[in-house]
């Protein structure tokens, strides 16, 4: 993974010309790449595989939140309030978690689209500052 395509995730953008914004709003995504013109969901279904992505990224912040809730907020909380506390961070990074499984499960998969399409050709030549054929 490059430093541009890492840049590009962190950042939320398009797969494809690594520019383009991927979200409108909290939840909503572009149907297409505003720069490129690339579709996010090229066929139905497509994000069924974030789930997977969801499923990592979760199981990570959660064995974060409980060493938090174990060894940081229980000796000061108790028991159940560094419950409520981790409960609370969880449901805040929701938003973050469903549309960062979006975008990696995206850029995985960038990998999979057709080498020829003319989409793709020109959004990686605009990427790469070489004029349009």
């Amino acid at each position: 993974m490059t430093i541009a395509r890492l840049r590009a995730v962190l950042r939320q953008r398009c797969p494809v010309c690594l520019q383009g914004r991927m979200f409108r709003g909290v939840f909503a995504m572009n149907a297409a790449c505003p720069v490129c013109g690339h579709r996010f969901e090229r066929e139905t279904g497509f994000f069924q595989g974030a789930m997977y992505v969801s499923y990592a990224l979760g199981i990570a912040e959660a064995f974060v939140l409980a060493l938090v809730a174990m060894f940081v907020l229980a000796p000061r909380l108790g028991l159940f309030g560094a419950i409520a506390v981790a409960v609370v961070v969880h449901v805040a990074c929701v938003p973050l978690l469903f549309r960062y499984s979006r975008v990696i499960w995206a850029h995985l998969n960038i990998g999979t689209l057709d080498a020829a399409d003319p989409a793709r050709l020109a959004a990686v030549r605009a990427r790469d500052g070489r004029p349009s054929r």
